[in-house]
């Protein structure tokens, strides 16, 4: 650990974490009165803060121009952001505190504790991973906090220590403080908020899961029963956002629905986004509705999960309604925010080699960069899906939730109003390309449902 000059460092222009002026001025209190007793991290390379942000800003306002701080040193801006998110996203504690086995000095910062003079037993498995992975990455850059013989913060960074079997970062608390910490650090002291970060449409094919195969479609077992059970192979079914097609192909060419139309506006290939592909799908979607009219099947797999704003979630459902007769039926679905908080109590961490924290906004949104480009994923609570249900007029007869993927079969027996079917199509069919091209077929679709053109 160092101590820097606050005039030496910059705050990230990415940070997601944002603070309301009641906690700003809470976190004021709290280093008046504990003084500053987590150090932030830092990228060494270009002094930028990792982890941090608000304390330091905080510091600032009541005059501290020093700060206690760790170093991170050869990491990209990629990791660099991973790093300001995880960090953020693992400062939870077990209901039941650990126990620090052996004294030490109060008042003061302890380098290379030894894990094994903690008790931390009911640490929580996912955050104990990220913490791993953290310290694995990018090196030890965390600290824990103890009071007289209990760990008070840092549960899981001192079990992530025990499991790589390397020594702990530790401050230990005056006990005579210990009410005033709990006061202050059992508040919250930011949100996650990521409106000042870009939208680049074309990268969130990333946060789709993967469903390689008819039978790894959930929303298609689900709505397969009720199509099968009409009997009639001259249904016409659509799919909106049908990716690599796999299951609409299967429509068609293994069970037989000869009226089965596929929609995709960013078909990868090997060397990137095939447009060419993506306006033959209008084309042929174009072509169908003028010659048999809407669709009696509307199917969204997983779109909804990979919306990167509350309007482009509200342009999928508006487009799914648009293109669905009266009395037709629409199956939608997405990821359960069930998902993100039962990680947190898991016994046993996922075994996957991704970070397990979820960083959501207000709005369910995550956000992540890889290879340059941030792309979002959609988290839903059951009240999210209920208010989506009574403000698009969906009459369900079917819905699940597995707490990993919710699913919803649904009759369409109402119109949006033409304005918001516009927004829609606005949206859907003039999204953004890369080297800043656009679809530009909104006003065709427009012209289809007899819309004027813009």
């Amino acid at each position: 650990m160092e101590t820097v000059k606050i005039s030496d460092i910059k705050p990230a222009s990415y940070n997601p974490r944002r603070i309301t002026e009641e906690s700003f001025s809470e976190l004021q209190g709290s280093l008046k009165t504990l003084g500053f007793i987590l150090p932030i991290i830092i990228n060494k390379r270009n002094m930028t803060i990792v982890a941090g942000h608000q304390r330091t800003k905080a510091s600032t306002a009541v005059g501290i121009t020093e700060v206690p701080a760790y170093f991170v040193d050869g990491v990209s801006l990629e990791a660099e952001i991973l790093f300001n998110q995880v960090h953020n996203g693992i400062e939870n504690e077990p209901e039941e505190h650990g126990k620090c086995l052996i004294h030490l000095a109060d008042g003061e910062f302890h380098e290379a504790v030894p894990a094994s003079n903690f008790d931390v037993s009911t640490a929580m498995a996912s955050f104990v991973k990220d913490n791993c992975k953290l310290i694995t990455e990018y090196g030890d850059a965390l600290c824990a906090i103890v009071c007289g013989n209990e760990v008070v913060f840092g549960n899981n960074y001192i079990r992530a220590c025990q499991c790589l079997n390397i020594p702990c970062h530790v401050y230990s608390l005056d006990p005579s403080k210990r009410m005033m910490f709990d006061y202050y650090f059992k508040k919250s002291y930011g949100f996650f908020s990521y409106d000042h970060i870009e939208r680049a449409d074309f990268v969130q094919g990333r946060a789709q899961m993967t469903n390689n195969t008819f039978e790894h479609s959930q929303i298609y077992r689900m709505a397969l029963p009720f199509i099968t059970a009409e009997n009639n192979r001259n249904l016409h079914i659509f799919d909106f956002g049908c990716g690599k097609a796999f299951s609409i192909t299967h429509m068609k060419q293994v069970l037989g629905y000869r009226h089965s139309v596929g929609l995709e506006f960013f078909n990868h290939n090997r060397v990137g986004i095939s447009v060419e592909k993506g306006n033959e799908m209008i084309d042929n979607l174009i072509a169908h509705v003028q010659k048999y009219g809407l669709f009696d099947y509307v199917i969204c797999d997983s779109v909804l999960n990979s919306v990167n704003s509350q309007k482009a979630e509200d342009s999928v459902l508006g487009c799914l309604l648009l293109f669905c007769k009266l009395g037709g039926s629409i199956f939608f679905c997405g990821r359960s925010m069930k998902s993100v908080y039962e990680k947190r109590n898991f016994k046993k961490a996922t075994k996957n080699c991704e970070y397990d924290a979820r960083f959501l906004d207000e709005n369910g949104l995550t956000a992540k960069m890889t290879q340059g480009q941030w792309y979002y994923q959609k988290f839903h609570s059951p009240d999210d899906i209920d208010r989506i249900v009574e403000r698009f007029g969906f009459d369900v007869f079917t819905r699940k939730d597995d707490g990993k993927m919710w699913k919803i079969g649904a009759m369409k027996v109402k119109e949006l109003p033409d304005e918001a079917y516009m927004e829609a199509i606005d949206f859907e069919f003039n999204m953004k390309l890369p080297n800043n091209r656009r679809y530009g077929r909104h006003n065709d679709i427009r012209r289809l449902f007899g819309y004027p053109e813009i």
